[in-house]
């Protein structure tokens, strides 16, 4: 995993919703900036940027543009077709040598 893990398309989904809930109720980057006490770059960062962020800016964001985080979080990703969890591939592991011991 990279050093710095990036989820790119979740992030621009969370900014898109960011950016809509700010003009929804006619805050501008200017009074987030008065609000969390970020620099203006910062919250342009976060808003409209590219870069990661924090929860704890992400937060703070919210409580400036007076929503919920869960307001944010509304939205689906697509999920990995992971392994088994290791127990389960420990269990199948002994049985697939349980078995082939049996079958010799």
């Amino acid at each position: 995993m990279p050093a710095q893990y990036k989820d790119k398309e979740a992030l621009a989904l969370i900014r898109e919703k960011l950016w809509e809930k700010a003009k929804a109720n006619r805050i501008t980057l200017a009074d987030v900036e008065d609000r969390t006490e970020f620099s203006y770059s910062q919250v342009y960062r976060i808003l409209r940027g590219k870069n990661n962020f924090s929860y704890s800016h992400l937060i703070a964001i919210c409580k400036a543009l007076g929503i919920q985080p869960r307001d944010i979080f509304d939205f689906d990703i697509l999920l990995p077709d992971y392994p088994p969890v290791r127990k389960d591939r420990k269990k199948n592991l002994e049985g697939k040598m349980l078995r082939s011991k049996i079958l010799q």
